[in-house]
């Protein structure tokens, strides 16, 4: 398959130098007629760095172990995805971007050790009612070549729609009929935490400061931080190690905050939500689908 540009990298980029192009670029806006070229970027050879893992462990709340927490592949490859989303010929703006959904298929557990080739790439819209919506897509590869873990970032840039929206359901409340329930706090600090573990230092997350320039009211937690305490709250009800991790992202979760989560452990996975102690308020559903 014929890609248009292609990123070889013989080790993890720097993120500050892509955080700088994020800044100062210009436009933002798909040419007349046009789409997202393909891009794809390639590193081999990564290994998870030992105090960083143990840190996003914490951040998270996943328990110590030998295998990589099924969402840290995507911290692994996160200076690759924005060495492609700030990437000259990618042509829509990095800042303001919002993350709608993630799907992520660990097809088996990860050693905490193992040497993996990271692949990620973008190419291609979608049209939808407040915008376009693309998907950036990374890859796991261990040192045989055999895929190990793979997911799908769907992210909107608002503007330039349809503004014709598809009809939606609301909220499946019956497919957490019965629910196991927990609950944890979202502290002030845990975007500014969580950044530091991943990488991710969008300004929404950061402080209520920050986060006011792009019309949030305080800073807003990562979607992929409640997607990874959501991980590690049901690690231990998962009778499988290779299965579907897929999350939509409804609501921000407003810092500091507390959650609540439901979940329905079964026979072909657990469905769950997300929402805020009352249940008033779905910040994100989802479910683990065994393969």
């Amino acid at each position: 398959m014929s890609v248009d540009t292609r990123l070889q990298f013989d080790r993890l980029p720097a993120v500050a130098p892509a955080y700088v192009r994020a800044l100062i670029k210009r436009g933002g806006r798909l040419p007349e007629g046009g789409t997202i070229p393909d891009i794809e970027a390639e590193v081999g050879g990564v290994t998870a760095d030992p105090a960083n893992l143990a840190e996003y462990r914490r951040v998270c709340g996943f328990a110590q172990g030998d295998a990589l927490p099924v969402t840290y592949p995507h911290i692994l490859a996160f200076p690759m995805h924005m060495a492609v989303l700030t990437h000259g010929r990618f042509p829509l703006k990095l800042l303001g971007l919002v993350h709608m959904r993630n799907a992520i298929t660990q097809y088996r557990r990860i050693g905490a050790d193992e040497r993996l080739d990271l692949n990620v790439a973008v190419g291609g819209h979608r049209q939808v009612h407040n915008g376009i919506e693309f998907d950036l897509v990374t890859r796991v590869r261990d040192e045989r070549g055999e895929l190990a873990w793979e997911s799908a970032s769907t992210m909107l840039s608002r503007g330039g729609g349809t503004g014709k929206r598809r009809k939606k359901g609301g909220d499946d409340e019956s497919a957490v009929e019965n629910a196991r329930y927990a609950t944890w706090e979202a502290p002030a600090d845990i975007g500014r935490r969580y950044a530091h573990a991943a990488g991710d230092y969008n300004p929404i997350h950061l402080s209520a400061l920050s986060a006011k320039l792009f019309g949030f009211p305080r800073a807003i937690a990562h979607g992929m931080w409640s997607k990874a305490r959501t991980a590690a709250e049901i690690e231990d009800e998962l009778n499988s190690d290779a299965y579907r991790l897929e999350v939509a992202f409804r609501r921000p979760v407003l810092l500091p905050g507390s959650l609540m989560l439901k979940y329905r452990p079964g026979g072909e996975g657990i469905p769950f939500v997300l929402t805020d102690p009352d249940g008033n308020t779905t910040h994100m559903q989802g479910a683990a689908t065994y393969l």
